[in-house]
């Protein structure tokens, strides 16, 4: 049996809560914010229940990985850039030559072969989290980009 079922969505509920209690500071709404252009979600092929989530985006003009997490319980199994490639796969059909990322994790990115970039010469593609009380002590995000 299958480890894992991916598909596209467009339920953002349930992706929104994801990202959401992954502290990414994505507020849990229904209705899927304009920017995004695809949505995928990773599910348990025996429970249903949701393991991993990604979005393709269009932020301030650029392609971008928008939002990916994975359920708090399975990190570390490979699933994030399983993730990854889908986006990825999904911005080559639709000839995307870079791609943006705001990184709350830099030290994924960058052993997943993303570039730091400089964040005041770079697209404005952050998300804030204005509420989170890591803000500033223990998050320290990063403007990245991956060249496909």
């Amino acid at each position: 049996m299958e480890e894992y079922i991916i598909r596209e969505t467009e339920d953002f509920l349930a992706l929104s809560t994801l990202f959401n209690e992954s502290g990414m500071g994505v507020k849990i709404e229904e209705r899927m914010p304009e920017r995004i252009i695809k949505m995928w979600r990773m599910d348990d092929p025996q429970t249903g229940e949701l393991m991993a989530a990604s979005t393709f985006e269009i932020r301030d003009g650029v392609y971008t990985l928008g939002d990916i997490a994975v359920r708090g319980d399975l990190h570390r199994k490979g699933y994030g850039r399983i993730m990854q490639k889908v986006v990825f796969d999904e911005a080559r059909k639709c000839r995307v030559k870079e791609l943006w990322a705001c990184a709350k994790e830099p030290a994924y990115y960058l052993h997943s072969g993303w570039e730091k970039m400089v964040w005041d010469e770079s697209p404005n593609i952050a998300v804030y989290c204005t509420s989170c009380g890591k803000r500033g002590t223990a998050c320290h995000p990063e403007i990245m980009r991956y060249t496909l």
